[in-house]
């Protein structure tokens, strides 16, 4: 994307994946605007998800994935040092 001169990128996911997507995108391209389109799926049920077992599951699972990313990458940031030019 740098080379291409690429200034800003629209993600498109689902909504319950796009906190992970963005953090992802965010930390593999620090610079880059990322404009959110999260899209809704019919099998997942919003209102009242907790109810609904396929759907806690998915959102339980999802999170998770998201505080684990966001560990990593919070360790790499701590961890990395002063960047080299």
């Amino acid at each position: 994307m740098a080379a291409e001169a690429v200034t800003s990128l629209r993600l498109v996911t689902s909504g319950y994946h796009m906190p992970r997507s963005l953090l992802e995108f965010r930390q593999a391209m620090a610079g880059i605007e990322i404009i959110a389109h999260p899209v809704l799926v019919d099998h997942v049920k919003v209102g009242r998800w907790w109810a609904w077992p396929g759907t806690a599951g998915l959102i339980i699972g999802e999170y998770n994935k998201f505080l684990l990313a966001w560990v990593r990458h919070m360790g790499e940031n701590l961890f990395s040092g002063p960047q080299q030019s």
